[in-house]
């Protein structure tokens, strides 16, 4: 930071020198930005410092600087605002600041306070400012401070001048308090502003401003001098004041207070809310289902049996009937939606496969439950336009309509298959006679393990079958993960190498073994293989080693590529080879950072794959280097080649011969990691290597492997990496559309599109979802809810569900905030309620919010059958439960602006936390949260503690700084905010060091497009309980408790 302000400090002083022209200032300040990213408060304190203890006027560069700076977003008004104040004579003096000894303080010239009040007056009163919640919040922060300030400093000069015989008062200073007066004019009658200050959060700030205006009114009327703007001003603010109610009201009514008697008696009211019918709708088994199967499988038996138990309590037979009905709706739900055949396949393997197996396990229960009746009901219900009979069917085939006409037979066969029907009542149900039956073995994992231990083809020949839909895929999941486990602890390298290898050519086959077992059961043992991973002593070739390795390594981040897994999702540790390649595996390493062995191993392969002189990669290249090593520096391998080839140190003919070894499957791993690292290197625009990249990435994608083996790996590669691919060559596109050699890369890679199973949205529905008139992600999701809730009532006459993907849930919940996302469905259950149809809205509402969730689920997804049960997953922010607990805990505020909102929080929250209180999560787990820094890094689950009511309340009002419109603001962070704002201690600028990160750019550019509604709301849980001391004095960096990391 020290270099960063010193280089800034020189570039100011230079410009200022040297009268630089705005144009040439404007463009210098971007290029130094981008190389020493410099907060805003301490950019603003570097142009408005003093440059010399008697400064009466402001240098008329300054000003033209300080409007481009705030033009070119580098500092905003309350950056501003706070380097004036800290400059200004009114400034209270730091305990010590004035000490003997030292030098006094320079001030600022008061023409330049001026200048800057009546700037940001001017922005405020345009409502072009604040650009978000944090600015206005911080203005107000430091205009409140101030003013308490002047009415001290100015007064204090007042009597100083009178007991020496001086009447009249500078103009200046007359001048800066009417300019501070008109500054906040413009703020209290911002709409923006009046928002913020309205929200119940910042009612502490609010009653210090008050304050403040309480004595800065008659201070400014009072000591006008006969001047009539000050009087014109004072005025105005008293109407604003009295206008928007900032000042203090009574504070007790019959010796109760009255804040606190209003809201008791809006307590009692919510208590008394009625709840509505309870019902199950099809519409909420259907959204449930569709959260577990819309990315990596989150089919756990014990979580879905748990769930429907909490739905139905003992009605098993209409729970069997529902989830047979609601697994036949996704699938039409899939069909109508055009969703690709990698998930087509993915729901009918769950419905084939795990729901005759669930339906084994909700016949054994004590509750009676007839199978038989549940699959004839069921099916009666679903709709036949989507499922048409065989023969039907084979005649849309036939004519190019891609129908699901086997699906009810393969379901009813593998119904069969488990004992649930028999064959002859599979034609009845049918209507038809089947075109085939069910399998003739009911496979057991025991036995299939015991035969593949026994005879190693059998493997091959399961894994094939696994792809079978008949319903023996579970079986041969559990054989299959049990027989991976064994050879890794039997270390049996080469049955290894074929199985993952068949199976990493198969993506199939990896979405039905997750809907069985956890990720950690087939990948733990596989990279703790790996990390043991180590040369014999009488190793002899070490290129099989390489070969072996690789075929293992690619089957992990097949996984990780198609699920988006972390280390904490596969269950072993950050310092585990794949810890390390999942976090560091695209990132090139500077020259400066290798370590020797780094160094040393890097230039090995460098010369073995590019010196002519050489007949190839020797074997000493393989021994010298182990593969664990080789992966980790294949990024800076990559950006070692494109930099010689861009500046012709390498030839293209030389870089091809060597990277033709990287086709061969002993070395086509590297691409992963060598790709991964071009797609972020190309999209840089900081250097001239583009040519050079793309014929490397000819030379990689389009160039195919010669041998069977070397082709399959190469296609689950370039499919693993295919979505970067795109969307960086589809960036490169629209910034050159005259390059004709991207083309022909996005035809390559069109066959192996739709790969990753992510809860990412795609551009195609984000535009499907906001590019209708006033439709904004917000009107979106309730107008799912509203069609969902009114199919919910029509599903017997019409079956066919509306389009729905919970990944619309979490596009919400990543864009707009968990609290925005919470707030849109409240009010669409209040909107449903008004239209009579509140009890099956809240029935949705209720699968939306307790649906399992991939990262902070609001149940467990454990596993606990797996061989390996999943992890407990870290937590990164507050998930819907929680920020619907936090909007709960504030609906008393609502009843008398709100009641029919307030009704609808309390009847959601009851029926949520019924609910998974049912499924066994009595209390609500919090966050744990590192104060005072919260970032979204440091939260991690934790367990209930003893003090369960105070570490819940304080977790969660710190968690929910996550979502709002002022990021990563916790509860301690703003209250030493307003502590550091008041009181004689002074404000210490060089405290106000705020890190910026690489996604600041992005992250801002998000808050500006949701200013509009400005999204007070999530200002819900910021704890601002703030012991208002107004300190403004020299903490620590963290002073101002703002993170604008992620601004």
């Amino acid at each position: 930071m020290d270099s960063m302000v010193k280089e800034w400090t020189v570039f100011l002083d230079r410009c200022l020198n040297q009268r630089v022209q705005a144009d040439v200032f404007d463009a210098a300040t971007a290029q130094l930005h981008r190389r020493s990213p410099l907060p805003g408060c301490k950019l603003a304190g570097l142009l408005l410092k003093p440059r010399s203890a008697t400064a009466s006027s402001v240098d008329p560069r300054v000003t033209v600087y300080l409007e481009r700076l705030l033009a070119l977003k580098k500092v905003d008004a309350s950056d501003v605002l706070s380097a004036t104040f800290y400059y200004s004579k009114d400034r209270p003096p730091k305990s010590g600041e004035d000490a003997s000894g030292k030098e006094p303080r320079w001030s600022s010239s008061p023409e330049l306070e001026e200048v800057v009040c009546h700037r940001l007056h001017k922005a405020f009163a345009a409502e072009e400012r604040p650009y978000n919640n944090t600015e206005g919040l911080q203005t107000l922060i430091v205009v409140t401070r101030w003013m308490q300030a002047m009415v001290t400093s100015h007064t204090s000069d007042t009597m100083m001048q009178a007991m020496a015989g001086i009447s009249q008062q500078p103009q200046q200073s007359i001048a800066v308090r009417e300019a501070l007066g008109v500054l906040v004019v413009g703020l209290i009658e911002n709409s923006k502003i009046l928002l913020i200050l309205n929200h119940s959060t910042v009612k502490d700030l609010r009653k210090r401003l008050a304050q403040s205006l309480a004595s800065f009114i008659p201070f400014l009327s009072h000591n006008s001098l006969g001047s009539q703007s000050s009087l014109e001003i004072a005025n105005r603010l008293e109407m604003s004041q009295k206008q928007h109610e900032l000042y203090e009201k009574p504070a007790t009514i019959e010796g109760m207070p009255t804040e606190s008697a209003n809201l008791e008696v809006a307590a009692l009211q919510l208590e008394a809310v009625m709840d509505l019918p309870l019902v199950s709708t099809r519409a909420g088994l259907f959204v449930y289902l569709n959260s577990l199967l819309v990315a990596r499988p989150l089919t756990d038996e014990f979580t879905i049996i748990n769930y429907l138990h909490s739905r139905y309590k003992i009605d098993a037979q209409n729970m069997a009937t529902d989830l047979i009905t609601a697994s036949f709706d996704i699938l039409a739900n899939a069909m109508y939606r055009s969703e690709p055949t990698s998930t087509m396949f993915c729901l009918k393997s769950f419905l084939i496969n795990k729901v005759p197996v669930l339906l084994l396990q909700l016949s054994g229960s004590i509750f009676p439950m007839t199978p038989e009746m549940c699959i004839t009901q069921a099916l009666s219900h679903v709709d036949l336009n989507a499922f048409p009979a065989f023969s039907q069917g084979f005649d849309d085939i036939m004519g190019g309509n891609t129908s699901l006409s086997d699906v009810r037979q393969d379901f009813l066969n593998a119904c069969a298959l488990h004992g649930h029907l028999t064959t002859s009542t599979v034609e009845r149900l049918l209507g038809e006679t089947p075109i085939q039956g069910p399998p003739t073995t009911r496979y057991e994992k025991k036995a299939l393990l015991d035969q593949c231990k026994n005879n190693f083809d059998k493997v091959n020949a399961y894994i094939d079958e696994m792809e079978n839909l008949d319903g023996n895929a579970g079986a041969i999941v559990g054989a299959v993960t049990e027989f991976i486990a064994h050879l890794c602890e039997t270390q049996v390298t080469m049955y290894l190498k074929q199985i993952c290898n068949l199976l990493s050519k198969k993506p199939q086959c990896l979405d039905v073994m997750l809907q069985f077992t956890s990720p950690a059961s087939i990948l733990r043992p596989l990279c703790q293989f790996l990390d043991d991973w180590h040369y014999d002593n009488d190793q002899g070739e070490y290129q099989p080693v390489y070969d072996e390795f690789g075929a293992i390594l690619v089957l992990i981040m097949a996984f990780v590529y198609r699920y988006d897994l972390t280390h904490t999702d596969i269950g072993i540790g950050q310092e585990s080879f794949v810890a390390r390649l999942i976090e560091r595996g695209n990132h090139s390493i500077p020259p400066d950072d290798l370590t020797e062995d780094q160094g040393k191993h890097l230039a090995s392969w460098l010369k073995g794959l590019y010196d002519s002189g050489n007949e190839g990669l020797s074997n000493d290249v393989f021994a010298s280097c182990r593969p664990q090593d080789f992966y980790l520096i294949v990024p800076t391998f990559f950006s070692q080649t494109v930099m010689a080839c861009s500046a012709g140190v390498l030839s293209h003919e030389t870089v091809k011969g060597g990277l033709e070894y990287l086709g061969e499957t002993f070395l086509l791993p590297s691409l992963i990691g060598g790709l991964s690292w071009m797609v972020s290197h190309a999209l840089k625009q900081t250097h001239n290597d583009l040519d050079a990249m793309m014929r490397i990435f000819h030379d990689t994608i389009l160039t195919v492997p010669s041998s069977g083996d070397a082709q399959a790996m190469h296609s689950t590669i370039i499919s693993m990496v295919s979505s970067r691919l795109e969307k960086c060559f589809r960036t490169l596109q629209r910034r050159d559309p005259a390059r004709t050699n991207i083309e022909p890369l996005l035809q390559a890679i069109k066959s192996n599109a739709h790969y990753d199973r992510s809860t990412y949205a795609s551009i195609r529905e984000l535009e499907q979802w906001t590019n209708a008139p006033n439709s904004t992600l917000n009107t979106a999701l309730r107008h799912t809810i509203q069609q969902l809730a009114q199919w919910a009532s029509t599903a017997a006459i019409n079956p066919n569900p509306p389009s729905y993907t919970h990944r619309q849930v979490y596009a919400s919940s990543s864009t707009l905030g968990v609290y925005q996302t919470v707030r849109a469905i409240i009010d669409e259950v209040k909107a449903q309620t008004e239209a009579g149809n509140g009890a099956a809205a809240l029935d949705i509402s209720v699968s939306i919010i307790c649906a399992p969730t991939v990262e902070d689920s609001p149940i467990p997804v454990d596993w606990i059958g797996s061989t390996i049960p999943a992890p407990a997953p870290p937590r990164t922010r507050m998930n819907l439960r929680e920020m619907l607990k936090n909007v709960f805990d504030n609906a008393a505020a609502l009843v008398a602006t709100d009641p029919s909102s307030a009704e609808a929080i309390v009847r959601l929250h009851r029926r949520v936390e019924a609910q998974l209180a049912s499924i066994g999560q009595v209390g609500l787990q919090a966050p744990v949260i590192s104060l005072p820094s919260v970032s979204i890094n440091d939260i991690q689950a934790q367990t209930i503690s003893d003090d369960i009511n105070k570490a819940m309340e304080d977790a969660a009002n710190a968690s929910l700084a996550n979502d709002l419109e002022i990021p990563n603001m916790d509860k301690k962070a703003l209250e030493r905010s307003m502590e550091e704002l008041s009181g004689s201690a002074g404000l210490d600028l060089s405290a106000m060091g705020m890190d910026t990160g690489d996604n600041m750019a992005g992250d801002m550019n998000a808050n500006l497009g949701a200013l509009p509604d400005l999204g007070l709301g999530d200002m819900n849980g910021m704890g601002m309980d703030m012991d208002m001391d107004m300190n403004m004095g020299g903490g620590g960096d963290d002073d101002w408790g703002l993170d604008f990391d992620n601004m």
